[in-house]
């Protein structure tokens, strides 16, 4: 009865030890995948980065004088655009204050905002094309 028991037990720490290595080979072979996966998906970025810098590098040299010109008066637009509307919201601002936060507002700000100064002047909307 006693050489059974051995058996068995010496029968189960076999498969223990012969189930761990084939255990760890999934896992380390899982794990390679996984790197290869990552390792093609960076890859695959870094074929688009390029493809995408050789076509933004094509499409800077096909702009013509005329193209820049143009693209610089737009941006001038809408930098006074914009300029126009920060000093549009100002006035807005300066109008919803109280009197005690106008005078407060102006002490300490040291300078006068001159879209702050004008506030009850009327906004002006642009021309819209």
């Amino acid at each position: 009865m006693r050489n059974k028991w051995l058996v068995c037990v010496v029968g189960l720490a076999l498969l223990t030890i012969s189930a761990t290595p084939q255990q760890d080979i999934i896992r380390l072979e899982n794990r390679v995948n996984q790197m290869e996966t990552r390792m093609y998906s960076i890859e695959n970025s870094l074929r688009m980065l390029e493809q995408q810098s050789r076509l933004g590098a094509g499409s800077q040299r096909g702009l013509s004088v005329e193209d820049l010109a143009r693209l610089r008066a737009e941006i001038q637009t809408l930098q006074v655009r914009l300029a126009d509307d920060e000093c549009a919201l100002a006035r807005l601002d300066e109008r919803t204050l109280t009197a005690a936060m106008r005078t407060a507002r102006q002490k300490s700000a040291g300078r006068t905002d001159p879209c702050r100064a004008n506030s009850e002047m009327p906004l002006r909307l642009p021309d819209r094309d």
